[in-house]
This record gives C-alpha cells, sequence and structure tokens, in this order.
C-alpha cells in the first residue's frame, strides 16, 4: 500500500465534488457530506450490512446527481478491518476514497474544538474536511498475492507475540516456585529443562524426593534424545535451599503445564504459518530478487508490508512507509538529538529492517564496510543506531533497485543505491 504526497490530490480532484466522512463503526457507521467550499450538504447514518451498504450508495448517488458534483469523495480512518469492507464496495463500483490518519483526526478536531468534545458526526465532519483539504493517504487493498501475503505476515506477527506473552508467563511461574533453576538452565526451551517443568517444576516437591526418584520423574516426561543429567543434578541441589514459595506450588505447576502445552501448539502453528508464508513469496514476481539478499522470512515480511511495487515511484516512497526519513525537531535555538528518524510509518516493517541490516553488518562485506565507515569517519562520526538508522534506509534502496531492475544481489556492486 502506498503513500503519497498528501498535496499532490488537490490538482487531481474535479472542481465540483462532494466529500463524504464516514465514522466506521461495529453495528453502524456515521457520514457527512460536505461541498468543495466546506459547507454541511447531509449527514446520516447506515448498517453493517449489505442491505445499508446498498442504502448508502443509492443515497449518495442521488445526492451526487442532486447537487450536480462531478466526482465523490469517499474518506474514512483505517478503523480495524472495518476500513477494508467499505474500501472494497467502493472499488467494485469506481468511487475514489482515501484513507485518514486517526492521529490527523483528533489533533484537528482538538485545534478546532477547544472544549474537546467527541462523538461519531464530529468525527465524521472532521475525516470530511481532511478529504476536502487533501490530508489523505493514498492507501489502496492489495490484491491478490500480496493481499495473501499480508494476512500470512499478520498471522506470523501474532503468533509471535502470542509465544513471546507464553514464555514470559513460564518465566513468572517457575521464577516463584524455584527461582534457582536458571542457574542450571539459562535456556527453559530446552526439552531436558522441559520434562522437569512439566513433572516437578517446585523446588519444594523437587525436595520431597530421593535424587534417584526425581531423575525417574523426570525421564518421564522427557521426549528427547539425550537426558541432560549433570544439569538435573545440579538442580537438585538448588532446590535443597531454594527460596521458591510453597502455598500455591501446585496451582503454580498446573499453570506451568497449561503454558508448555500453549507454546506446543503456538510453535506448530508458527511452522505452519512460515511454510505457507514462503510458499506464497515463491508465487510473486519480486521473490527471486528480495531473497538474494534477505532470507524467506524476512523477505516475506518486507514485501507483506510494502505490498505491490507497482504502487509505487522511487525508493523514497518506502522510506517514508517505514518511518525512517529524517524528522527534524528543532525550536529557535533548541534542538532535539540528530535529526531522528521519524517513526511515523509502520513499525513491522522498520522491525524487520532492523534485524536485517544487524545481520548484514556481520557477514555482508559492503554493509560491514559502509557500517565502520559511519561509525569511524572523521567528520560527524554516528553513533551505532545511527549508522544502523542509515544502512536501514540504504537496504530500502537497494531492494528497490533490485526489484524495478529485476536484478539479483552482488555485495561488490558498490553503484546500487
Amino acid at each position: 500500500m502506498s503513500k503519497s504526497n498528501i498535496m499532490e490530490p488537490v490538482v487531481q480532484v474535479p472542481s465540483k465534488s462532494l466529500h463524504l466522512g464516514i465514522d466506521l463503526g461495529w453495528r453502524n457507521n456515521v457520514v457527512v457530506v460536505i461541498d468543495e467550499s466546506g459547507e454541511d450538504v447531509d449527514g446520516f447514518r447506515f448498517s453493517q450490512d449489505r442491505a445499508g451498504y446498498q442504502w448508502f450508495l443509492q443515497r449518495v448517488k442521488r445526492l451526487q446527481h442532486r447537487a450536480g458534483a462531478g466526482s465523490l469523495e469517499v474518506a474514512m480512518e483505517p478503523t480495524n478491518y472495518f476500513w477494508k469492507l467499505m474500501a472494497r464496495e467502493l472499488e467494485q463500483r469506481g468511487i475514489h476514497y482515501h484513507l485518514v490518519n486517526a492521529y490527523t483526526v483528533r489533533k484537528h478536531r482538538e485545534g478546532d474544538q477547544l472544549d474537546r468534545s467527541k462523538d461519531d458526526r464530529r468525527d465524521a465532519r472532521q475525516i470530511a474536511e481532511l478529504s476536502r483539504t487533501a490530508h489523505y493517504t493514498q492507501t489502496r487493498l492489495q490484491r491478490g498475492g500480496y493481499e495473501d501475503l499480508r494476512q500470512y505476515a499478520a498471522l506470523y506477527d501474532q503468533l509471535r507475540q502470542s509465544m513471546r506473552r507464553e514464555r514470559q508467563l513460564l518465566w513468572v511461574g517457575v521464577g516463584q516456585v524455584f527461582p534457582e533453576i536458571f542457574q542450571a538452565f539459562q535456556d527453559l526451551g530446552g526439552d531436558t529443562c522441559q520434562a522437569l517443568l512439566r513433572t516437578c517444576a517446585p523446588a519444594v516437591s523437587i525436595r520431597q524426593l530421593t535424587l534417584e526418584a526425581f531423575l525417574v520423574q523426570v525421564r518421564s516426561g522427557y521426549r528427547g534424545k539425550r537426558l541432560l543429567v549433570s544439569k538435573l543434578r545440579r538442580t537438585y541441589e538448588l532446590a535443597a535451599t531454594s527460596i521458591g514459595v510453597t502455598e500455591g506450588s501446585e496451582a503454580i505447576q498446573l499453570a506451568i503445564r497449561a503454558h508448555l502445552s500453549c507454546l506446543e501448539t503456538q510453535q506448530r502453528q508458527m511452522n505452519r504459518a512460515t511454510e505457507t508464508m514462503r510458499a506464497c513469496l515463491s508465487s510473486l514476481p519480486e521473490a527471486p530478487f528480495l531473497k538474494s539478499l534477505l532470507g524467506d522470512v524476512s523477505a516475506a515480511l518486507v514485501l507483506a508490508e510494502i505490498g505491490d511495487p507497482k504502487h509505487y515511484r522511487s525508493a523514497a516512497q518506502w522510506v517514508k512507509l517505514a518511518g525512517i526519513q529524517p524528522a527534524p525537531n528543532t525550536s529557535g535555538q533548541k534542538q532535539s538529538g540528530r535529526t531522528p528518524m521519524s517513526h511515523q510509518g509502520r513499525p513491522r516493517l522498520r522491525t524487520v529492517l532492523y534485524f536485517a541490516c544487524l545481520r548484514m553488518i556481520q557477514l555482508d562485506p559492503h554493509f560491514i564496510q559502509l557500517y565502520a565507515h559511519l561509525r569511524n569517519r572523521p567528520k560527524n562520526p554516528l553513533t551505532k543506531m545511527q549508522a544502523l538508522g542509515v544502512l536501514m534506509n540504504k537496504l530500502l534502496h537497494i531492494l528497490w533497485a533490485l526489484v524495478q531492475n529485476h536484478t539479483f544481489y552482488d555485495p561488490s556492486f558498490s553503484s546500487v543505491t
């Protein structure tokens, strides 16, 4: 999905247009219609279903005919999945639509209304006004494999967050009943450690067993090939003097088993999501060129956020989409930082680029050399994070060149920018 300069659409909109601001909702949508001079023309509600959509389209067509307007310009916030339902209906009927940033709506509303009052109609009115003044993006729905890839990437991200949350809950539970276990096992994800956690995680339970009985019990829940007996002996020693809680330990043991079960299920789902995401990426024409520089998963996540490259005119639009372009923050003699990146873009795209650059400054000769130059140049040397920000920008420009020129990455080809 592309984001163009917000002032460009001013010359694209016909001289006489109606601007519709829609405040989307779960059950009902609120619409305010204004003309090109900003005067209210109409306001109404319609339901979030097929009958409501048909009634909405019929009504706005009558308004357009009565007002003699050359076009309808529909604007809305990218609210949850609701905007996709509306955008699909509008695209099928050839009606222009735009997306306005929710933050922009809130700030403009607060500036216009000092009492900070808010309701659906005020929001719809503000959205229509932002459409009239061309404060919107050129975001569009993705089609075909690009939309499939975006959905797979969203699932991948959700599963990764869920697994991180379950690991945190597991760590909290284990820390309550046996905090010293981390001296024996640095990673709770190993087969031996998980067998221990399934069978007898609380230190108070381990103390009640002999060493032989403890090893037998852990082995009963073991699913790997090589049990780490030496670490289990160390764990048994630590349990003898553990400060872990004793009250409620049985309930915590049950919770630990539940978290381990959730992690196993989520890991299987993650493997499946990764497999299908890679297959979807391979079906797209840009895949071979992106994968010549990035790994399969990183390439898929980048393309999922960018969408169809044909929607963009330059690499600068990719940089702005990621929110890594420099954003000055000065006032008089006061300056905040060294022109930091804006961070007003897609955080998942920034995250992928960041970790990709971390990997490339270790493995790729061109990025290693460029990173060293940025950090050690005589004039204005950059900090580590600043240098990585420059490399993230550089990486997007290289990816743009690979896709546009249908070529494969060569680290010695320094003219690629």
